[in-house]
């Protein structure tokens, strides 16, 4: 009963071609214990869960449950997040070495957030020693830049430390950010690197599409002088509401 995503190319074929839709990231994955295929990403709009659940039961056939976990993520926003993998990174290798796994490599977790709450997330560094870039991507189109900045200097990271980004009060180390309105979904993206990408800090706020870009370039260059570069990237959900 089990989908042989390790060997069966015509199964990953059929489950990748169902999750293929314009700003989407959608993935696939099956637990044998269960005989059950768990689907989680996200999409633009709603009304695209049920069309998704429906195909992928269709491929899977009756005896095999789909449970569909996907968030929304409206369409603006999925420009950001094709700038953010379009920078030069690795997002992950989940899929080389998880043959169960189908799709696209989705968000690593979700923050959420109500109106007055700081803005604060628990990260984990990568397990090399790295330096660490934290962006949150609002649906206007604007980066805000949580690390570095001038209240939290870029520093270097101990391999799988934990990490604060974000600050709880004004008196506190780091950037103190409140939620407020518009409420709804944005993402955030921590970047890593085994070297500095860029000397200083950026303008606090400033317009996603020409960021992104440059960064792109300061990753290329980065990895061209640096033999033994590493890198990567991850994103989050953050959501908010009034309460």
């Amino acid at each position: 009963m089990q989908p042989d995503a390790a060997t069966g190319t015509d199964v990953r074929d059929s489950l990748g071609a169902v999750l293929s839709l314009p700003c989407a990231r959608m993935q696939v994955s099956f637990d044998p214990e269960s005989t059950t295929l768990s689907l989680t990403g996200h999409v633009p709009d709603p009304s695209q869960r049920g069309p998704v659940l429906d195909a992928l039961q269709a491929q899977m056939g009756t005896d095999i449950a789909v449970n569909e976990n996907l968030l929304v993520l409206p369409a603006p926003q999925c420009g950001a997040l094709t700038g953010i993998a379009d920078v030069g990174l690795p997002q992950s290798t989940d899929q080389i070495t998880n043959a169960l796994i189908v799709g696209a490599d989705t968000h690593a977790r979700t923050f959420r957030y109500v109106a007055g709450d700081p803005l604060v997330m628990s990260l984990t560094a990568p397990d090399y020693p790295a330096y660490v870039y934290v962006d949150y991507f609002d649906a206007d189109g604007n980066v805000i830049h949580l690390s570095p900045n001038d209240r939290a200097p870029l520093r270097a990271v101990q391999p799988k430390s934990a990490l604060q980004i974000g600050a709880e009060s004004a008196a506190d180390a780091g950037l103190f950010v409140t939620i407020g309105p518009p409420y709804g979904q944005e993402i955030a993206a921590a970047f890593a690197a085994s070297a500095p990408l860029y000397d200083g800090t950026r303008p606090l706020v400033e317009s996603a599409g020409p960021y992104l870009a440059w960064l792109k370039d300061r990753v290329a260059q980065t990895r061209a002088q640096h033999a033994d570069f590493k890198g990567e990237w991850v994103y989050f959900f953050v959501t908010t509401a009034a309460r």
